[in-house]
């Protein structure tokens, strides 16, 4: 009986010395499981980069600018070159000056910038150069300064599409309201001169067939945040002349339009052509309150800018002038848009 129970004793310590050294291989294999599983998650976490390009902003969360980095920063990875969005993730605001001075201390391999109409970016900019970091301007340009290039779409056909929009809107107006049409562009004061000179010496010769019928005036706005937008869109709207046409040449500036049609019951009385695609202005579109809105491709122009500087990196040359065609969104063509946007 004994030498029974014996027997027993040993088979069950052999099957749980079995069942411990299954359950240990079974535990390594799934660690081995997990760290094959997170090294290839973190894949290219480490990989190093020929370039560090800094994006410079006044707005650098803004969503018309993160369309135009995030294209920017996947064609990079294409060319071995890290491109940051300089200033995204710092707790305090700084202006486009100061996040330029510390893109510079960081010495990074370029710069690819936004002006926003300081006064001290050409000083930067040439000191810049000495510091050998090109710098290239995107959607607002430094043009006496040492930039290498300019990427942005082209001003003047950007005008005349702008004004065929205006004159087909005004001709309907006149056409129900048998009175002059007052159209205002609001132009953004912050901006360098030479682009909304552009784009309204456009929008004019397109127009000119119609001048003796239309009133055209240029709104300034005196800063490009969203308050003094709001401000100045709402004096248009409740002036006793209120604009029966409000042309946007910014995102910003589309959406508060928007909104402010809205508000203040200008709905079917002043029409709004915008600018770019933001949720809020494909829904504008989509409900007829704005007529159409004119886009310089985000992705586009983020492409365009990396490839440029990518260029002038590895060959010392690069246009000055990246042109980008204009487009049109209508409410022929807007679920496209918004099909995307999702």
């Amino acid at each position: 009986m004994k030498k029974l129970n014996d027997k027993k004793y040993r088979i069950a310590f052999l099957a749980g010395i079995c069942l411990l050294l299954l359950a240990v291989t079974a535990g390594v294999n799934v660690s081995l499981n997990n760290k094959l599983k997170t090294e290839k998650k973190n894949e290219g976490v480490g990989k190093s980069y020929r370039y560090h390009i800094a994006m410079i902003s006044e707005c650098p969360t803004e969503e018309f600018w993160m369309s135009i980095y995030e294209s920017a920063r996947e064609e990079g990875k294409k060319n071995g070159v890290y491109i940051e969005n300089f200033g995204e993730g710092l707790v305090e605001e700084y202006t486009t000056e100061e996040l330029f001075e510390m893109a510079i201390a960081a010495k990074v391999d370029g710069i690819i910038l936004k002006a926003d109409g300081g006064k001290g970016l050409e000083e930067q900019i040439k000191k810049a150069t000495k510091e050998e970091i090109p710098v290239m301007t995107i959607l607002s340009d430094v043009p006496e300064s040492q930039r290498i290039s300019f990427v942005g779409g082209n001003d003047f056909a950007t005008g005349e599409l702008y004004g065929s929009e205006i004159l087909e809107e005004a001709e309907r107006k006149w056409n129900d309201l048998g009175r002059t049409i007052r159209v205002a562009v609001l132009v953004d004061s912050n901006s360098e001169q030479n682009t909304p000179n552009l784009i309204y010496s456009g929008i004019h010769e397109a127009t000119a067939s119609f001048g003796s019928r239309m009133e055209l005036s240029a709104s300034v706005i005196d800063n490009a945040g969203k308050f003094e937008s709001e401000e100045t869109v709402r004096d248009l709207l409740l002036d006793s002349r209120p604009p029966d046409i409000l042309v946007c040449l910014s995102a910003v500036d589309t959406i508060s339009a928007y909104q402010s049609v809205v508000d203040y019951n200008r709905v079917g009385q002043t029409s709004v052509i915008g600018y770019y695609s933001s949720e809020d202005t494909l829904e504008g579109i989509r409900k007829k309150i704005i007529k159409s809105s004119v886009l310089i491709n985000a992705l586009e122009l983020g492409q365009t800018a990396a490839r440029g500087m990518c260029e002038y990196l590895e060959n010392a040359y690069v246009s000055e002038y990246l042109a980008v065609t204009p487009a049109l969104i209508t409410r022929d063509n807007v679920n496209e848009y918004m099909k995307k946007d999702k």
